[in-house]
């Protein structure tokens, strides 16, 4: 609630954006079906009616005006009002309100830690909490119960969801019932906090397993629903997903290949195997189209695993359904900021709308959401406020593109998650890639139990066949190679150079800076701040772009970074050796429109030993079979398959699948067989951060600008922020000087514009 606004107001805000969230979502009333039978929505609807009104206590009132404090709860208070729905609800109903209630902003151990149940009666402070209530609010309240509840169930048509309004004989001995309240009611909100308690206590016996997935849509809904209210988000939008919104776009029906109009007609889960720059984005929102008319899907969740792709991804899917995207990851909020000053916004203006939205998508506001598997996963480790990300996520489809990207720890948290959704909040998934190893598939079948797998052609594989492979037995800083580089520039050619480290990247750069000019070489990894990555992008873009009409010859020197940030359309390759499924990324920056026939890409073989960032054995497996099967040869990525097969033999596969299996056992163990409502694991926040996201630095030498810009545009400032992984941070401890500042970490490393973070 905002200060000044009436309970009232906020509590039909409440239930009208729980409305929007039943239309959006009507597995929630097969799901959320309580153990004894009995229906979801009259819970929800009486838990939301009824959350707040422990608020017209006056001390709590006092506090809201800024005087005073107040040490209890409202929330327990709001119990005290269940008794007037009793008669018409079966117990495990009440039960189902009275947890909803009570959790909406605390944690069951939290609220017994305020609430013993075993306090000496003579000093049991919920004497005290009723006694807070005169008899004018009293009356107030219960005129608004037997008198608007019953117009507001019908005017918002919960009534068609199975809830039920008082009836007349509920207003019979009113008087009677507000003259026994006082005396009664301190025992109805004890009775209900021990129900609370007993009920979370059984969740680690089986009898209480039953109430987990209606208790987290309970909880998550009222959450979901109170948060969107008091941030007065107007309601939950659908979208209209159809061919004709895709098919207006970039992609007309008789263009269509057969992989699209396959993968548009299934319904459920899928696997799509189609070469890279064959439509797979679009293809993935007709698949999205039909689920939506089959009536299942809540939202449309695209994850990649990297912020560059993601920020791509949701500037390409505004162009097909504009404004329903929300973009969510760490720095979402600066990326939509940066969007809106290229498109002329003045920097007040952005950083508003860039606020806005964030705090939107956020909010879940959205009818399709672009993020990683690291936002469901928040949810499976219990972080606070994950019962509300589960019941988003249910009944919800789910594209995983770039599903190559992720290591197998990663991808078997991913997939094991997307398995517990499938089995539990009735998800369909999406697994698309241009090479999906036979290990890997196995994996993916496992959890979303055998979908059917649509394939692109092999003739249009063939047709796709774009890069002539050439191993060089040499390193990227040899004289030879760097010569090679000049000489293809020379010729007019654009040349992508990949390294494996930032070290090595800039290394590379500065030996070429001697033979290229500056305005045609460039350099990018991912220790840029974002001012200066975004300005190297754009050239890069502009000059090498599918999409540019101002191409221009140009040399790109990059890490991994390019593999998946840059729609880049470049015509030659020199690469540091890599796993496969990284080279093949690598190749599809090079010749990606089909302007030539083959595009010679230069992998060299030296050093074979991963750098520290690849394991060896699966560096020289790789080498082996590009040399066995490819060296001197068009490469056709329906061959990639088969080599990633070869290559996942021996120790490289029985190590992939040792992580794997460890992740998952433990995952299963630790967290989806322990996944229960009304308590979150906030000691593992830290951890789980560390696990999935890096940190940011400030370089000293922009820390006066850095603290400057905070104070008159914060997105500004972020701009200089420099992600680096703990690890890095971890290594570089002793560079890090002291601040006064706990959001600042400052390092003593020298950056700049041209080099970067230079360690």
């Amino acid at each position: 609630m905002r200060p000044g606004e009436s309970l009232a107001k906020h509590t039909w805000q409440v239930l009208h954006y729980l409305r929007t969230l039943a239309e959006r979502h009507p597995v929630w009333s097969e799901i959320g079906a309580l153990p004894d039978g009995s229906a979801f929505w009259p819970v929800v609807f009486w838990a939301a009616f009824f959350h707040d009104w422990g608020k017209v206590a006056p001390s709590f009132q006092q506090v809201l005006r800024g005087k005073g404090r107040w040490s209890h709860r409202h929330e327990v208070l709001s119990l005290a009002f269940l008794d007037w729905v009793k008669y018409f609800h079966t117990p495990g109903q009440m039960d189902g309100m009275t947890a909803a209630i009570v959790s909406h902003h605390l944690d069951e151990n939290e609220v017994a830690r305020l609430y013993p149940l075993n306090v000496d009666p003579e000093f049991d402070s919920v004497e005290d909490l009723v006694r807070e209530i005169d008899d004018d609010a009293l009356q107030g309240l219960w005129r608004w119960f037997s008198e608007i509840a019953p117009v507001w169930i019908h005017d918002l048509e919960f009534d068609k969801l199975g809830v039920t309004a008082p009836d007349e004989l509920s207003t019979v001995g009113a008087y009677e019932k507000l003259t026994r309240f006082r005396m009664e009611a301190p025992a109805q909100i004890r009775e209900r906090l021990w129900s609370f308690c007993s009920l979370v206590g059984k969740f680690s016996y089986a009898q209480g397993k039953e109430w987990a997935l209606p208790g987290i849509l309970l909880r998550g809904s009222l959450i979901e629903s109170d948060h969107a209210a008091s941030a007065h988000v107007p309601s939950a939008r659908r979208l209209e997903l159809t061919h004709e919104s895709i098919l207006a776009g970039e992609v007309s029906q008789d263009k269509l290949f057969e992989h699209q109009k396959n993968v548009a007609n299934v319904s459920g889960s899928c696997i799509l195997i189609a070469p890279t720059g064959s439509g797979k984005t679009e293809a993935a929102l007709l698949w999205a189209c039909r689920q939506w008319q089959d009536g299942c899907m809540s939202r449309l969740h695209y994850t990649l695993p990297y912020q560059a792709s993601m920020n791509a991804m949701r500037e390409r899917i505004e162009r097909y359904f504009p404004e329903s995207a929300g973009l969510v990851h760490s720095r979402s909020a600066l990326a939509v900021y940066r969007t809106l000053m290229e498109q002329g916004y003045d920097p007040v203006s952005a950083a508003r709308a860039a606020k806005l939205a964030d705090q939107l998508a956020r909010l879940r506001y959205h009818p399709i959401q672009i993020s990683s598997p690291y936002q469901m996963l928040k949810a499976a480790y219990q972080l606070k406020g994950y019962e509300a990300i589960l019941a988003d996520l249910a009944g919800g489809a789910f594209i995983f593109d770039e599903i190559h990207a992720y290591d197998p720890s990663r991808l078997a948290l991913t997939l094991e998650l997307s398995s517990f959704l499938r089995e539990k909040l009735g998800c369909r998934f999406l697994v698309m890639s241009a090479t999906l190893p036979s290990h890997v598939r196995r994996r993916v079948e496992e959890a979303l139990e055998s979908p059917p797998v649509v394939r692109a052609s092999d003739t249009l594989f063939r047709e796709f066949s774009r890069h002539r492979l050439h191993l060089v037995d040499d390193e990227l800083l040899s004289d030879g190679i760097l010569t090679a580089i000049v000489r293809e520039f020379q010729k007019g050619r654009s040349v992508l150079v990949t390294c494996n480290t930032v070290k090595r990247a800039q290394d590379v750069y500065r030996r070429l800076c001697d033979s290229i000019p500056r305005e045609s070489l460039v350099l990018v990894h991912s220790r840029f701040n974002s001012r200066d990555r975004i300005r190297k992008e754009t050239s890069i873009l502009k000059a090498t772009g599918t999409r540019s009409d101002e191409r221009r010859t140009m040399v790109v020197v990059s890490t991994q970074v390019v593999e998946v940030s840059l729609n880049i359309d470049l015509d030659v390759l020199f690469s540091d050796p890599a796993p496969l499924e990284a080279l093949v990324q690598r190749f599809g920056r090079i010749n990606r429109l089909r302007r030539v026939d083959k595009a010679p890409v230069y992998v060299c073989t030296q050093p074979a030993d991963g750098q520290g960032v690849y394991l060896s054995s699966l560096v020289r497996q790789t080498l082996s079979t590009l040399e066995k099967h490819a060296n001197g040869k068009d490469i056709e990525e329906r061959s990639v398959e088969m080599w990633l097969d070869e290559v996942y033999t021996g120790e490289p596969l029985e190590e992939w699948e040792e992580k794997y299996r460890k992740t998952q056992m433990h995952f299963r163990k630790s967290c989806l067989n322990r996944l229960y409502p009304f308590r979150s694991m906030e000691e593992l926040e830290e951890i789980f951060d560390k696990m999935f996201d890096g940190t940011e630095v400030i370089p000293s030498a922009y820390h006066k600008e850095y603290l400057e810009l905070r104070e008159v545009n914060p997105f500004q400032a972020a701009e200089l922020l420099v992600p680096v992984s703990w690890a890095w941070l971890k290594a570089n401890e002793k560079r890090r000087l002291p601040s006064k500042h706990p959001w600042t970490v400052v390092v003593d490393v020298r950056y700049s514009a041209e080099y970067g973070l230079e360690v």
